[in-house]
């Protein structure tokens, strides 16, 4: 007999365009994904939904956490599965690492493939993922020999060719910047571990935290360092570095769907961000990290370092620094111990941005409201348990920081 127990997050409404989508979060999902792994000769204990990518009226992807017992062998498992459900098309179950599209990331999981493809060669590599969007990207931790960590990330083929590019004409600086050293896969790259301790992880620990200025000094050097070099045209596509209207209704429609007596509101801000936007009220355009926030600076003594170049090349300054100020603000509305100083250094620092960047308050606000519309959906995605209550409160901030536009 197959048991699967499920924790039960608030059911996601119907939405009629992506029949069985709603089911896919409640208990037909955990038992379609019991049935999967009872298929391929596992008994599973333990099935839950952990993280769920939504487009209303296109796709659901959803990654489940399961715990079994491989029958031939009697050994535990814990494979990570996923289902996804698109529009026109048939189903399609997996188990990580076996994703349709990201070509390279079967082979960037076995440690077995990554030891023959490294020079010099280790004597063993442990692999640990660490993240993985299905479809879109995923980054795994490598432990060579017990000691020495590199990491693995894999992309599209196309986008991880143009990254490999990009570390070849980016030269090394005052930053240390966590761009490819090689290729292992199609598509899977190895980055070199940059030393330091996470900005988040200082803030949340209410440790000693580098001045403000010094933060808000990043951009430029940022800007600076990638110029020295001679990266042409080979910065990779992305929609992140310039506010973009299909993104914030696109952020507006899934809070709609999701949180229905909201909808209102978060159509008026991805509407009032748009025009502002229209009035191009922005600085000139330099290069910029794409994705800037607290988990991506490293902080090694005096040095910085940046994680997750994905999105690096010509873009807003502006919306760099308030997507840092955004994330800021999530991290000091969240009830941390440590939140009232996160509030503070957020302050402090969204001010040396203002100075640093020449920008105006007013104009970071608005774009500070399209980085909280934009992220107001993630509790959702990885499924707390009070994902609504979390999504209004995000929802509410962005409406709080297009107010304070004016």
């Amino acid at each position: 007999m197959v048991t699967a127990a499920l924790r039960r997050p608030p059911s996601l409404p119907v939405d009629r365009d992506l029949p069985g989508a709603a089911d896919l979060l409640a208990g037909a999902g955990a038992e379609r994904v019991a049935r999967f792994l009872v298929e391929r000769g596992l008994e599973p204990h333990r099935v839950e939904p952990a993280q769920a990518h939504y487009r209303p009226g296109r796709w659901l992807t959803v990654g489940f956490r399961t715990a079994a017992v491989d029958r031939a062998s009697d050994r535990p498992v814990t494979p990570t599965v996923i289902v996804d459900c698109r529009a026109g098309a048939p189903d399609a179950v997996w188990v990580f690492p076996d994703d349709p599209v990201l070509a390279g990331l079967a082979a960037a999981a076995d440690g077995r493939q990554v030891r023959r493809r490294l020079r010099p060669r280790p004597s063993l590599v442990q692999v640990e993922p660490i993240a993985y969007r299905p479809r879109r990207r995923a980054v795994l931790r490598y432990r060579l020999d017990g000691q020495r960590v590199l990491f693995g990330k894999v992309v599209r083929a196309k986008r991880a060719r143009s990254l490999l590019a990009l570390a070849g004409a980016v030269p090394a600086g005052p930053l240390r910047l966590a761009l490819p050293a090689g290729r292992l896969a199609a598509g899977a790259l190895v980055v070199p571990c940059v030393p330091g301790t996470s900005l988040r992880e200082l803030l949340v620990g209410g440790r000693a935290l580098p001045p403000p200025d010094r933060l808000a000094a990043l951009p430029a050097a940022l800007h600076r360092q990638c110029l020295s070099g001679n990266p042409g045209a080979g910065f990779p596509a992305s929609g992140r570095r310039r506010v973009d209207p299909g993104t914030a209704l696109g952020a507006a429609q899934v809070a709609t769907r999701l949180l229905p007596d909201l909808g209102c509101a978060a159509r008026r801000v991805a509407e009032g961000v748009i025009g502002r936007a229209e009035e191009g009220d922005g600085p000139e355009e330099g290069i910029v990290h794409g994705d800037l926030y607290e988990n991506q600076i490293l902080v090694d003594g005096e040095t910085l370092g940046l994680l997750d170049l994905d999105d690096l090349g010509p873009g807003d300054p502006w919306l760099d620094a308030a997507n840092f100020s955004a994330h800021l603000l999530m991290l000091g509305t969240s009830g941390l111990p440590a939140a009232a100083g996160v509030l503070r250094y957020r302050e402090e620092l969204r001010a040396a941005l203002c100075r640093r960047l020449d920008a105006d308050p007013a104009a970071l606000a608005w774009r500070e409201a399209y980085c909280l519309l934009r992220l107001a959906s993630g509790p959702f995605r990885v499924l707390h348990p009070e994902w609504p209550q979390r999504m209004a409160q995000r929802l509410s901030l962005a409406t709080e920081a297009f107010a304070a536009r004016r």
